[in-house]
């Protein structure tokens, strides 16, 4: 794709955030079908728009040196392409794992899969997602379903076919951290009628979302920050940049608490065949013990305080591990 180049902080205009009335969600399902020719309309035009927007011209440098290195996958649209900045340091997906790197005190590296215009049905239907060796995938999709008019119902079908296949390529330890939409709706003056709608869509995938991340342990959903913007609202200028700085802050802590949780998983059997050796160990010991007392006495008492050494023996190691 050829981006046209513009200054590093290219500012748009941002009109203030406003109160809207929660549309139901039959309704809503009812309204956004109803419209889609003209949600068809909107992807058109910001196909285009992404077509002469400005993106990073320099190389990718995915790679933050340091000891035990950790490996993150990014797979979406404008926060992992860029829009709006000239270097790649300053995309969400850059900055998040640079706040990870740092608040974990480790080496990372990372893989983008991405463009603009990135559906989530095209994500998970991908030959290869790049995520080969993650300790944690996340993914910042959603602009271009908002726009197809996505059913909540198809959303959630891809996404956790994308976290099937996530678990095939990267192991069945690895975590998933889908970030919740912006509110697109804010970007620019558009109709209220339309401000709706897309406020109503973008509620409904992110519902979709929480909703697998209810039925997997390994996924989680973080909320897009508050669009307050330290208060650049209308008649101000809007600076990309600080969108993805914003939202970089926002995820960062939620994928170290994603890395957290894989270090459990995968200390898990570690913690139990230890406990199991000791158990046995316990056991072994206690029963060895016992084995000089056999012959001395009656058998039948030597035998019921074998077992109830064994027993506390036994209740020892659990309690220990």
């Amino acid at each position: 794709m050829d981006h046209r180049t513009a200054p590093d902080d290219a500012p748009t205009p941002l009109v203030a955030p406003r109160r809207h009335r929660g549309v139901p969600a039959p309704l809503a399902a009812l309204l956004v079908g109803a419209a889609r020719p003209l949600f068809r309309v909107h992807l058109e035009l910001y196909r285009r728009e992404m077509a002469s927007s400005i993106f990073p011209r320099d190389e990718r440098a995915p790679l933050i040196a340091g000891p035990r290195p950790e490996r993150l996958a990014f797979i979406g649209s404008v926060a992992v392409s860029g829009l709006g900045v000239l270097s790649h340091g300053m995309t969400t997906s850059s900055q998040t794992a640079a706040r990870v790197a740092d608040r974990r005190g480790r080496g990372l590296s990372w893989s983008e899969l991405t463009s603009p215009v990135l559906t989530m049905h095209t994500a998970a239907t991908m030959p290869s997602l790049t995520t080969e060796g993650a300790d944690v995938v996340v993914v910042l999709l959603g602009i271009a379903d908002v726009l197809a008019a996505t059913s909540a119902t198809s959303w959630e079908a891809d996404l956790r076919l994308l976290v099937d296949r996530v678990r095939q390529e990267a192991g069945p330890e690895v975590g998933v951290v889908v970030a919740e939409l912006p509110p697109m709706a804010e970007f620019r003056p558009i109709p209220p009628v339309a401000r709706r709608l897309i406020t109503a869509q973008i509620a409904r995938l992110d519902a979709a979302s929480r909703r697998v991340a209810a039925d997997d342990d390994a996924v989680t959903v973080v909320p897009f920050p508050s669009w307050s913007l330290d208060g650049l609202y209308v008649q101000e200028l809007f600076s990309w940049a600080s969108m993805h700085r914003k939202w970089a802050e926002a995820l960062a802590p939620g994928v170290v608490a994603a890395l957290e949780a894989v270090d459990d998983r995968r200390a898990a059997p570690t913690r139990r065949h230890r406990a199991a050796s000791a158990l046995a160990g316990a056991v072994a010991t206690e029963l060895a013990g016992l084995a000089s007392e056999v012959g001395a006495g009656d058998p039948a008492p030597v035998r019921r305080r074998a077992r109830r050494r064994a027993a506390r023996a036994a209740a020892g190691s659990l309690s220990a591990s």
